[in-house]
């Protein structure tokens, strides 16, 4: 019998442990080439291992054909490509559609995002939306969660058209602030928005007259509940009211004349003193502020200074005189702050100041960039917080966040007046009417888009879903003006 056999059963036994060891090298490899196509590692044609990079790409509409080096890609988008560290021409391509294109740089084991493009369409189609306005509207605002569109009616200051943008083909909410609300002006009168409240119902409005300045706080939903807040605090003529925490019923009271800067809420409506001597000023979250200051400021200069809770640091120095530039948000949890003056012609990007401080209480605080941009006169993050850009005309700076990177640039398109700087449209990219016409373009100025018409003195305005957007512009009738909606896609998508 065999098993009696010695010689077979050695044999046996030896083709069961080669099993084996085949068995468990083959479990070994797969693991190993698993592994390495996990972190990005590939083989060329002639066998060299190479570390991939990751791309991934959306669209919006989706899916769009994906072109690198001008040759077409078997994947659409979204997807994720692996390719190997380089700099490669990128196209995303759909038909009806302008191309969205990009020169990217891909690392070894790198892993890159581009998640925001938006394709336009080749043709834009405008139509008007109501009625037209006999004259041009003293101010249009949009809401945070930009669903509410909130237009003042010409020839009544108090009168507002709310236009949910949600719901396009609903006819807008005509929405009246009580009477005696506002002083009558005897000579001249102007209103602008100062800022949204977080619930996207409240409204804060300054309402410029005969010399003299109130804030009104606007409830778009019921518009009875709407304040005065100069009466309602018992303040005469601040220099600036705006919202503490962006709640509608908490307050910062500023006065440039004294440099008090106050307290107050719907709940305790009298003032509380909070800073003295400021000079400029930004706020943050809940009680954290960034500001300047001349008090113990060496000669000819000021002091920035952080002021968060009961602490208050000192951040640099400035050149006093001139207007400053102040920001300050929060990106992946991380404090970023940005300091610049016209005078100076820099922005300094701080990454976690007070990080620093604590670290090295005895060293200044290091910008992790500094935007070199002439005479400055705005300073704004975006609205994901990962880009700030500094602006003078059509001179940016912007530093991206995400990826250490910053651009300057000089955009071809001058800025129609009375346009001081152009606009965040979302967390990506920045618009401004130029030649009458909505100019759109990528955080660094890439993708480059002139879209419909508009009018300079508004900005325009974005679906929630940014299908839409919408623009006041003059009428064909002398001296009125339409609000036009201009589809982002083609009615195949629609």
């Amino acid at each position: 019998m065999d098993y009696l056999n010695v010689q077979k059963t050695r044999r046996h036994h030896l083709v069961i442990m080669v099993g084996y060891v085949l068995i468990a090298t083959a479990i070994v490899t797969g693991t190993l080439i698993l592994v390495q196509l996990a972190y990005g590692f590939g083989l060329t044609k002639n066998g060299t291992v190479i570390q991939n990079g990751s791309v991934y790409f959306s669209s919006q509409p989706n899916p769009a054909d994906i072109y690198i080096n001008g040759k077409l890609n078997g994947h659409k988008t979204n997807t994720r490509l692996y390719l190997p560290g380089n700099i490669y021409q990128v196209k995303l391509s759909r038909s009806g559609y302008r191309d969205w294109q990009r020169t990217i740089s891909l690392y070894g084991g790198s892993v890159e995002h581009f998640d925001y493009p938006l394709l336009i369409p080749t043709k834009l189609i405008s139509k008007k939306i109501g009625q037209p306005y006999p004259s041009a509207p003293g101010l249009v605002t949009q809401s945070p969660d930009r669903r509410w569109l909130v237009v003042q009616e010409p020839g009544s200051s108090l009168t507002f058209d709310v236009y949910d943008l949600a719901n396009p083909a609903k006819a807008p909410v005509d929405t009246a602030l009580p009477a005696g609300i506002a002083n009558k002006a005897t000579s001249t009168e102007s209103w602008q928005v100062d800022e949204w409240a977080d619930d996207n119902q409240h409204v804060l409005l300054q309402h410029d007259f005969d010399g003299k300045t109130e804030y009104i706080l606007l409830d778009r939903n019921d518009p009875t509940q709407s304040l005065n807040l100069n009466a309602t605090l018992s303040i005469s003529s601040p220099t600036a009211v705006s919202l503490n925490n962006k709640k509608y019923d908490q307050y910062y009271l500023y006065d440039s004349t004294s440099g008090a800067l106050q307290t107050a809420s719907l709940s305790a409506p009298t003032a509380a003193a909070r800073l003295d001597h400021v000079l400029a000023f930004k706020s943050y979250g809940n009680d954290t502020i960034l500001y300047v200051t001349g008090t113990s400021s060496p000669s000819g200069k000021v002091l920035v200074k952080l002021a968060s809770g009961n602490q208050t640091s000192d951040l640099r120095s400035l050149p006093s005189g001139g207007s400053y530039l102040l920001d300050l948000t929060q990106y992946s949890g991380t404090p970023y702050v940005a300091i610049g003056a016209a005078s100076l012609n820099k922005v300094y990007i701080y990454r976690d100041p007070l990080g620093q401080l604590a670290a090295q209480p005895d060293h200044a605080i290091v910008p992790v960039q500094v935007l070199h941009v002439v005479q400055p006169n705005y300073l704004s993050f975006s609205t994901n917080a990962q880009f700030i850009v500094a602006e003078s005309g059509q001179q940016f700076g912007v530093y991206d966040i995400e990826n250490k990177t910053g651009f300057n640039y000089t955009s071809p398109a001058p800025l129609d007046a009375p346009q001081s700087h152009a606009s965040w449209m979302d967390g990506d990219r920045l618009v401004y009417v130029s030649g009458g016409k909505l100019n759109m373009a990528d955080y660094d100025n890439a993708n480059r888009q002139t879209l419909m018409l508009a009018s300079s003195n508004y900005v325009a305005a974005f679906s929630p879903n940014y299908n839409f957007v919408y623009s006041l512009v003059p009428s064909a009738t002398a001296g009125q003006f339409d609000l036009e909606q201009t589809s982002l896609l083609i009615p195949a998508d629609q």
